[in-house]
């Protein structure tokens, strides 16, 4: 063939491909429509109700189920992984996309991880936009200082909608330490009530940034029917208070905790000092000075307090107790042993002190401040037999042999006792009692 021939053909076989790649094409787009149309046959979430295929989309994104929810809480918590499930649902098919948007609740559960990528302002407004009103459970975890501004006004526009409220300022590799950076939430934006919001919880690293103390006040004032504080190693700007000296009152806050009860940071107390909690139920707190106040100051029915104690503490416990009628469970962390020989006095001795308890657990430290001696063991052992109270003991050395024999009558008889590890109860292995 000629070279004009060949190219020619070339030509020829050239328009053949073009012709054969658009048939491709478009039967690749034919088998698309057919393949959706045989997912929408056999797919069961096609086959369901909007309402059950919308709840096992949910149960992508609900806590552990180790984590009991409140009554009417939904249990919708941002965990591990829970953050992209939506995202992920829009990219599978169009038909579990039109769910995913169907179901409001999907979007009211987001954890944004600081600092983060660029466009977040743009997706949090149309991430919040498809949670339309629903209540919304917000998780802000990294390096937050200096990371919060726009983003955080969008945040806080939905302020409204906020019920579970999750603020984690954590170490960041850069971060210099001897100069703590400021973890400025709010920055320019002017915050409306928080009317939904029920539970806050702030965290923060050893080094972490300082949180502005004024702030604080403000997302708790600004809360009218907050239920539940979680704060674990806040540590405040020293500056940020205002001079202010009323206390703010939370009448319908039930439970406080203050995070690891060995560690208390000032910033524990300060707080405390600047709080009125009178239908407080629940308290998880370090040993400070400020404590014997906000009890007489609040007045609380509380039901369940947990001490954390400093081994150098001197306490007035029975003045704290005093004050707390209506306690039913009573936890005590590291106790030394003079504390609490007095306390198993106490109670065995006067009936009215703490009439309603029905719990009592020590968790005993380390050292021989935290040995019991032979005295205090035997005033235990009467005061658990009158009260007929649960007792749970968690202990570095064990009570002599004849202790424990009588505490296994106690158990024999109906009452609940557990004294040992967290391996091994010695109430249950009396081939193994240390004397």
């Amino acid at each position: 063939m000629s070279a004009q021939e060949l190219r020619a053909r070339i030509e020829e076989l050239s328009s053949e491909i073009t012709l054969q790649k658009k048939l491709l094409k478009q039967l690749e787009h034919d088998k698309s429509l057919v393949q959706g149309q045989l997912n929408a046959v056999v797919d069961p979430l096609e086959r369901l109700p909007l309402e059950i295929s919308s709840e096992i989309f949910l149960q992508c994104i609900r806590v552990n189920p180790n984590c009991a929810a409140r009554e009417g809480d939904p249990g919708l918590r941002p965990m591990a992984g829970a953050p992209r499930v939506p995202m992920l649902l829009l990219n599978v098919c169009n038909a579990w996309s039109a769910i995913a948007l169907s179901t409001p609740a999907l979007w009211s559960t987001i954890q944004i991880d600081f600092p983060c990528a660029g466009g977040l302002t743009q997706l949090l407004s149309i991430w919040f936009q498809r949670a339309r009103n629903r209540p919304l459970y917000i998780s802000l975890r990294g390096d937050l200082s200096n990371h919060l501004n726009d983003s955080g006004s969008v945040i806080w526009r939905y302020g409204g909608q906020i019920k579970d409220l999750e603020i984690c300022d954590y170490d960041d590799a850069n971060r210099d330490y001897s100069y703590p950076d400021i973890v400025n939430l709010f920055v320019d934006t002017t915050l409306e009530p928080l009317s939904f919001l029920e539970t806050l919880t702030i965290r923060s690293s050893t080094n972490g940034g300082l949180f502005l103390g004024h702030q604080i006040l403000q997302l708790l004032s600004l809360s009218p029917n907050i239920v539940e504080c979680f704060f674990d190693r806040v540590e405040l700007e020293p500056d940020s208070w205002p001079d202010a000296t009323d206390k703010l009152v939370l009448p319908t806050l039930r439970r406080w905790t203050f995070g690891d009860l060995a560690y208390c940071p000032d910033s524990d107390e300060i707080i405390l000092n600047r709080l009125t909690l009178p239908a407080l139920e629940a308290l998880y707190v370090a040993v400070n000075d400020g404590l014997l106040g906000f009890l007489k100051r609040s007045l609380p029915p509380l039901q369940e307090l947990s001490l954390g104690i400093s081994a150098s503490t001197d306490i007035p416990l029975r003045e704290y107790l005093d004050l707390i009628p209506t306690l039913l469970r009573l936890t005590l962390w590291y106790p030394d042993s003079y504390l609490a020989a007095d306390l198993f006095a106490a109670l065995a001795n006067s009936p009215s002190l703490l009439p309603n308890l029905c719990r009592l657990t020590i968790h005993s430290g380390g050292g021989a401040s935290a040995i019991f001696d032979s005295s205090a063991w035997w005033t235990l052992l009467r005061m658990v037999s009158s009260r007929r109270i649960q007792l749970y003991i968690l202990l570095v050395k064990s009570p002599s042999s004849d202790v424990l024999a009588a505490f296994r009558e106690l158990v024999a008889d109906g009452v609940e006792v557990y004294i040992g590890t967290e391996e091994r109860s010695l109430i249950d292995s009396p081939s193994k009692d240390a004397t």
